[in-house]
């Protein structure tokens, strides 16, 4: 039974409240996200140096974040402003099946659904497109689509009680939050595995990857910093989702709502400050805008991280974080 103490017009408020402020955050990060993908240290990308798959993407993820505040400010505006004898009221708020409340599970739904298949493909490109390292990855993903289809058709149809009491899609909506929660942590592990390898390998044989005057801007720590952080960012709010759902308290309502926009800060995030360092790095881009890294097949030599040195490392552009970082084996150098 849903928590009386928090009722569904409190929170309801207090969902209008945090997901206004953290849709002024998104805007924030997404305004510095198309700067990033349009524009280069001194010039305007041209056409055909512009990520456009990136582009969709953080565009699609803008226009759910915009839908779901719209949605939020709808179904308030009728519960609070619209007379009961027109439709309105308190009790607005306990028809999930409301074209507002649908349209905010939608978006909900499809943000998540597009931040998780963005933490996959980068997974994708970090292991040279290896789809065995993906595979269960993308199974977790399809189930959660699989809970999507199923929740979605429960809502549009049940015209009953408020969300998080109604019984019939409590086992799908667990089954979502559970597997996102799975996919993110499984996934990021998976992403930051090989890089902190990496770093380790260099140490060990004393090799600095970034700069030797600052240790803190190592390059590889960075951007493992940054992937590790976005996750989390993203991860502790599912989390919280799913323990909200699970334990059927309406603060489901104010944390879902911050979660839309939060996923899609995460995801800005990574390409502001991937270009950020490909920038501070002096490293000449040459089109697209998100840095992966690539590791290449082990060999029987020495990982080098010279900076000076062409076969060392090659840092260019790339369609996944904001500037393309590829680890290469020195051929001529061998460990003694």
């Amino acid at each position: 039974m849903a928590d009386q103490k928090f009722s569904i017009a409190q929170a309801r408020m207090a969902e209008v409240l945090v997901e206004s402020i953290t849709y002024g955050m998104y805007l924030v990060s997404f305004g510095y996200t198309v700067r990033t993908l349009l524009w280069t240290s001194k010039r305007w990308r041209r056409l055909n140096e512009i990520n456009y798959w990136m582009m969709l993407v953080s565009f699609v993820m803008f226009l759910n974040a915009t839908i779901a505040v719209a949605s939020i400010f709808c179904m308030s505006w009728r519960a609070f402003v619209t007379p009961p004898e027109a439709g309105g009221g308190i009790s607005s708020f306990a028809d999930i099946s409301d074209r507002c409340s649908v349209a905010e599970t939608v978006v909900l739904l499809l943000q998540t659904a597009v931040g998780d298949a963005m933490l996959i493909y980068r997974c994708w490109a970090i292991h040279n497109r290896s789809m065995r390292m993906i595979a269960f990855s993308l199974v977790l993903w399809c189930g959660g689509i699989a809970c999507v289809v199923v929740l979605l058709v429960y809502q549009t149809t049940l015209h009953s009680e408020a969300l998080v009491t109604t019984t019939k899609m409590y086992p799908f909506g667990v089954g979502f939050w559970m597997i996102t929660v799975t996919l993110n942590i499984t996934t990021t592990t998976l992403i930051v595995w090989p890089i902190w390898r990496a770093i380790r390998e260099n140490e060990q044989l004393g090799i600095r990857t970034g700069s030797t005057s600052h240790p803190q801007h190592n390059t590889l720590k960075n951007v493992m910093h940054i992937i590790i952080e976005s996750g989390l960012l993203y991860t502790v709010l599912a989390f919280m989702s799913s323990v909200a759902y699970t334990s059927n308290s309406n603060s489901l309502y104010v944390i879902s709502g911050a979660e839309v926009e939060v996923s899609g800060i995460a995801f800005n995030l990574i390409i502001i400050r991937t270009a950020k360092i490909t920038h501070k790095k002096r490293i000449p881009i040459t089109g697209e805008t998100a840095p992966t890294i690539h590791f290449m097949p082990p060999q029987d030599t020495m990982l080098s991280m010279n900076p000076t040195s062409n076969h060392d490392a090659e840092l260019k552009s790339s369609g996944n974080t904001g500037g393309n970082l590829q680890l290469a084996r020195n051929s001529r150098t061998r460990m003694g």
